[in-house]
């Protein structure tokens, strides 16, 4: 069974999970934004075993260098988003918005089309539109969707960012609103919702 903790970070109001699996040691971040202290309170002591982004702009991962470097976790990240991981002009670095410095010497993993970390088994779909490198992470048998910036409650991902795409925004979803209903979505923004909420918003 997991246990997922929401930590709001920074301006922005960017979502970061800390995520483990109740039986198994460890834990795992998605989306660790900007609030270094919150998220180390957070994890409670628990070692830190990996960084998983859903998409490689800052508000996301202002905090991935930092707990890096206290904890040698392995950071993952879609491939065609690398580019973005240390350039402040891609991954859109507002320095008036944010508490914590430019992200810097990042180094990624790609995800492949699955990744297990601490006993949870994630499926990673590919969901360009709001980066070119976008995912979303599902945790199947969980029922559990870590959505990033691609779908929200009530709303998705701005499409008018340099590498934005709406026609692939638009494919993205139609991927997403074929998962089961009851799904859960945990999104990088907002509220918690459901798939099947999501999907009767929407004629594609």
């Amino acid at each position: 069974m997991l246990r997922i903790a929401c930590v709001v970070c920074g301006a922005l109001e960017e979502n970061a999970y800390v995520v483990e699996n109740e039986g198994r040691a460890g834990a795992f971040l998605v989306d660790p934004g900007d609030d270094y202290a919150a998220l180390v309170r957070a994890l409670a002591g628990r070692k830190l075993s990996a960084i998983c982004l859903t998409h490689a702009h800052y508000d996301h991962m202002l905090a991935a260098p930092g707990l890096i470097a206290d904890t040698g976790a392995k950071l993952y990240a879609g491939a065609k988003d690398m580019p973005a991981l240390n350039d402040a002009r891609l991954n859109l670095y507002a320095p008036g918005w944010s508490r914590l410095p430019a992200p810097q010497g990042l180094k990624a993993i790609a995800y492949g089309e699955e990744l297990e970390v601490c006993g949870v088994r994630l499926q990673v779909i590919s969901t360009p539109g709001h980066t070119p490198g976008g995912v979303c992470l599902y945790a199947k048998d969980e029922g559990v969707l870590f959505s990033g910036d691609t779908l929200f409650c009530a709303g998705y991902g701005r499409v008018d960012f340099p590498g934005s795409s709406a026609a692939d925004m638009r494919a993205s979803l139609l991927k997403l609103f074929a998962l089961p209903g009851e799904t859960r979505v945990l999104p990088g923004h907002g509220e918690e919702t459901t798939i099947a909420r999501e999907r009767a918003r929407y004629q594609l």
